[in-house]
């Protein structure tokens, strides 16, 4: 009995898996997971404000997130004239993901057509991340951009055209950089409270073909 439950139990985590994947797949559900696996919760509003949509918008994808079981059933808290819906993640799924290695697991059994939808969502989310970051940079002022990027060292922006030996190269570069600097001060590393967005992006023969 212990292993056909242990079994019912993989398959669905598995389906939730799946249809976490199916969200990322389209650009604003992938934004929407995305801003919710930084927070507890959010509401409509505060995600319409984050990711600069109109609430109705929102709301359009949450029913689908609903229905795919990527997000639990709200959190209603009445207000004077309106009821509050407070949204999170699935916490099954949100404790699944937090393995580094749950994406690559789960796209050997996708199909062609699944992986290249997942490819394509994961670019425009991208795209939608870093023109949230532009809007929050060009409000900040001078010398607080400043303090931020090179102070705190936390911004790292590069873009590149190189061959693959090169990056092959410049990434064991970047794996020894910050290995030494997390070594020298591992203590200060764990205890940090703060999470970096990491936007990581190898787009191979993006320039082959004449896009006129």
């Amino acid at each position: 009995m212990q292993k056909k439950r242990t079994a019912k139990n993989a398959e669905s985590l598995e389906e939730l898996l799946r249809n976490y994947i199916k969200a990322l797949s389209e650009a604003t559900r992938g934004a929407i997971v995305q801003e919710l696996g930084n927070a507890d919760e959010l509401t409509a509003t505060q995600l319409a404000h984050r990711l600069g949509l109109s609430a109705n918008n929102v709301y359009h994808h949450m029913r689908v997130l609903l229905q795919l079981g990527v997000v639990t059933p709200p959190r209603a808290v009445p207000g004077p004239t309106y009821v509050e819906k407070y949204y999170r993640l699935d916490p099954e799924l949100r404790r699944a993901t937090e393995d580094p290695n749950w994406l690559d697991r789960a796209q050997a059994t996708m199909t062609s057509e699944e992986r290249k939808a997942l490819a394509i969502g994961m670019c425009l989310t991208m795209a939608h991340r870093l023109q949230r970051a532009a809007r929050r940079y060009e409000a900040m002022g001078a010398e607080a951009f400043d303090e931020m990027a090179h102070t705190q060292q936390l911004l790292m922006l590069s873009v590149n055209d190189m061959g693959r030996r090169r990056l092959v190269t410049r990434l064991q570069a970047l794996r020894e950089l910050l290995r030494r600097e997390y070594e020298e001060d591992v203590e200060a590393a764990d205890s940090s409270p703060d999470t970096d967005t990491v936007l990581i992006a190898g787009l191979p023969n993006l320039w082959d073909e004449d896009d006129s």
